[in-house]
């Protein structure tokens, strides 16, 4: 029994230390992940701040010096589960989301019911986009965009 408790304890911590908020700031992001790797080009966002979590390689846009919008890729590359996939975005946004229709096919949307955040996933490279709205309305639908070109 003593060990079941211990094993449900060590999931909570990993999967607490799996993410950041959006909205942190560079100093909590660093509290939260530890140093960074350096700064990661991007395609589609330009620099990004790179940090490795417990299972996952994290990519980080710092607008006005806060998280803005933060991408989840696994270490192995594997494709991300339903439940991982719902876990990083209640993490990253408590509350509800509801999934949006999306026209590019290998691609899913989700809503925070408040609206001020958004998350998309890209089944085909296996990466996972939570943003705050300003950041999404900015930067993600050009995302989307250029991926249905691809």
């Amino acid at each position: 029994m003593q060990r079941m408790i211990l094993a449900a304890s060590l999931v909570v911590v990993t999967a607490s230390t799996a993410h950041a908020l959006i909205g942190e700031t560079e100093s909590q992001l660093t509290k939260r992940y530890g140093d960074s790797l350096g700064d990661i080009p991007t395609e589609a966002f330009g620099s990004v701040r790179g940090f490795m979590a417990t299972g996952y390689v994290v990519g980080i846009a710092i607008v006005d010096g806060v998280s803005s919008m933060e991408m989840f890729s696994k270490n192995n590359r594997s494709e991300m589960t339903p439940t991982e996939i719902e876990t990083l975005l209640k993490a990253n946004g408590p509350g509800e989301w509801i999934s949006e229709s999306i026209s590019k096919p290998n691609w899913k949307r989700w809503r925070r019911v408040d609206g001020t955040l958004v998350g998309l996933y890209d089944a085909k490279r296996h990466f996972l986009y939570i943003s705050s709205k300003s950041f999404y309305d900015a930067q993600g639908a050009k995302l989307e965009k250029q991926s249905h070109t691809e």
